[in-house]
């Protein structure tokens, strides 16, 4: 459990002040709108609704990521609109599937040009966010805020204008693995792993095995595996690590993926023979309750982290998280994993850049404006205040590493317990600072 004192120092003096100050009620009790704003009477303000074009998987294997997204999103919406819309404007959003694979960069265009999205949020894929990055920066110059693809390439090694991410990305959480391995496992001496075939997989495997070198240079490293999205047996890669025989399994596997991989793995004796597996992706609602409590490892200890963890910041601490994750569960009946809290502050983070905007300016803010006031801008979302960086837009914030355990009576599917907490300034890479290779 994280007290209140453990939580503030975490965060720090400045980031606290957020916490305690006005900023913390404001994603669940928006300000009441002045009446004039309501009826679109603002100087300068459209009075036609503030459309915004949304990409996640919706359908497929992953579907569920787009789902829990549209979820949350209707609730910001929801809660927006009630009290007066953005400066009087009623927000709209649109949502495209990022499972349709040979038409994301069509689609992207297609809520900009011909739908009329003024701007954008989403993106799952690592590998779909890079292949946006030149489109959004140097044909469509639309503000973009990016909830969950996580490769360290699009904020340490692009020049970002328009495009910022409000979620934790994969560096952060591998340096922080590395670290809980080597301050609470110091009795690892041989490591496997497995992840997905595409830049997230071989990106967090480079991130955690560097920087554990560092840490414990004398760990012996086998041969990382890969697997394509949707595998449905993992057999071979389970047989091949048991041959290895390692102590710790390292896995960057997500989705269904991760939950097939855990579920296959117990089956065939893995935790029997290991001593510990890390997953950072593991801390998702969705994927748990696949997995489900009667499979949850009785030997092995399963480490799990995310963007975010629907029971920190603690509830008794920041009431900001309790709130909606009560409203989430009241409203849909579960739980709410990480794309569900990045994609309702994108939206929050949306409204306070344009309003912090308007301000300034006296009227209807331009996309650069926006860009102006969403540097810098600090944000209390579920997951606890963010603050986005000028240097590099890249949203930063605490980072949990927890154990697997299973959830009954109180919880439907396992949780993560044992909370290790890691401050963002001890684990984010300074701007522009990356352990991968950019190109």
């Amino acid at each position: 459990m994280v007290t209140r004192r453990e939580f503030l120092g975490i965060l720090g003096g400045g980031i606290a002040g957020l916490v305690i100050g006005g900023a913390l009620g404001y994603n669940l009790a928006p300000k009441p709108t002045p009446e004039k704003a309501k009826a679109g009477k603002l100087p300068g303000v459209p009075s036609e609704p503030l459309k915004i074009g949304g990409m996640w998987f919706i359908s497929g294997k992953f579907g569920t990521y787009g789902d829990m997204a549209k979820k949350a999103l209707n609730m910001a919406v929801e809660e927006i609109n009630s009290s007066g819309g953005i400066l009087g404007r009623k927000v709209e959003v649109t949502l495209k599937d990022e499972a349709d694979r040979e038409n994301v960069l069509k689609n992207i265009r297609k809520m900009v040009e011909e739908e009329g999205a003024e701007f954008l949020i989403g993106i799952d894929s690592s590998g779909d966010v890079l292949k946006l990055t030149p489109v959004v920066e140097n044909e469509l110059h639309v503000v973009t805020i990016i909830t969950h693809a996580a490769t360290p390439k699009l904020t340490a090694c692009n020049n970002l204008h328009y495009m910022f991410r409000i979620s934790m990305y994969e560096e952060p959480i591998d340096i922080a693995a590395a670290k809980l391995v080597a301050e609470k496992f110091k009795d690892v001496k041989k490591i496997a792993s497995i992840g997905p075939d595409y830049a997230y997989g071989y990106d967090s495997w480079a991130i955690f095995s560097n920087a554990l070198k560092k840490l414990l240079p004398d760990v012996t490293w086998m041969e990382p595996m890969y697997s394509k999205l949707g595998t449905e047996d993992f057999s071979t890669y389970i047989d091949k690590m048991l041959s290895y025989g390692p102590d710790l399994v390292f896995s960057s596997l997500w989705g269904g993926d991760a939950a097939t991989f855990v579920k296959q793995a117990n089956s065939k004796g893995l935790f029997d023979s290991i001593k510990y597996y890390l997953n950072p992706m593991l801390g998702a609602t969705d994927t748990l309750k696949a997995i489900g409590d009667g499979n949850v490892p009785a030997k092995a200890e399963v480490w799990g982290s995310g963007r975010y963890w629907f029971l920190y910041p603690p509830h008794d601490v920041y009431p900001l998280n309790k709130n909606f994750v009560n409203k989430f569960k009241s409203k849909y009946g579960e739980y709410p994993p990480y794309v569900s809290a990045t994609s309702y502050t994108a939206i929050y983070a949306l409204k306070a850049a344009i309003e912090k905007a308007y301000v300034a300016k006296g009227a209807w803010p331009s996309q650069d404006d926006v860009v102006a006031a969403l540097e810098g801008l600090a944000i209390a979302g579920p997951m606890g205040p963010v603050a986005i960086r000028n240097e590099d837009h890249q949203g930063v914030y605490s980072v949990f590493w927890g154990k697997l355990k299973r959830g009954a009576p109180n919880y439907p599917h396992p949780i993560l317990d044992d909370l290790q907490i890691f401050d963002f300034g001890e684990v984010f890479p300074a701007p522009k600072q990356t352990y991968v290779k950019c190109g």
